[in-house]
């Protein structure tokens, strides 16, 4: 027996409506891990398991397609690539970020990179080692947090009293009023 009805009555009250369906995909969302541990999956035998097992083993781990829109904060996404994207040489022969101009197969000048991957999966820490393909635009993306923390930092070890000076200064250098400088 299904639980979609595709004639229901609008007008029936809320208790005779069934729960929404779990889909497949509603299946996956919840139990898939992006990184499976063989020896750990022994034990599990129910059907949502056996799904997420069965399409983990279907992806293609070699190379992973990533995710760049939050650079700037330090956060990306990564996922490994399905048969088509692999068909279509898509993250090995192109660049792996899916918002990138030259994600499409291209003759531009890519760079391929193994990241340690720090993820948090169902409350535990897992990490990896994951080998993507860039272009040199999307490089300086991902690079972009660290090499900003590291200016930081470096501006932050120099003398404070230098660094008070010097923006004292610029103060004074910026202010347009009209009015005589007071001592």
């Amino acid at each position: 027996m299904s639980l979609f009805k595709p004639y229901a009555s609008t007008t029936a009250p809320n208790s005779e409506q069934p729960a929404a369906a779990v889909t497949e995909f509603d299946i996956l969302k919840a139990s898939h891990e992006f990184l499976r541990d063989d020896a750990e999956g022994q034990g599990r035998t129910s059907w949502n398991d056996q799904l997420a097992k069965k399409y983990y083993n279907s992806l293609y781990r070699e190379f992973a397609i990533c995710d760049l829109k939050h650079y700037k904060s330090g956060n990306f996404a990564l996922r490994w690539r399905t048969e088509s994207e692999v068909l279509g040489g898509i993250g090995e022969t192109s660049c792996a970020n899916t918002r990138c101009e030259h994600h499409r197969p291209s003759a531009s000048d890519l760079s391929t990179l193994e990241l340690p991957f720090t993820y948090e999966e169902h409350g535990q820490q897992k990490e990896a080692l994951v080998k993507i393909v860039l272009c040199p635009r999307c490089v300086r993306k991902l690079m972009w947090k660290r090499r900003h923390d590291k200016r930081d930092g470096k501006e932050k070890k120099g003398d404070r009293v230098a660094n008070d000076a010097q923006h004292s200064e610029r103060r004074h250098r910026r202010s347009r009023s009209r009015s005589p400088r007071r001592a």
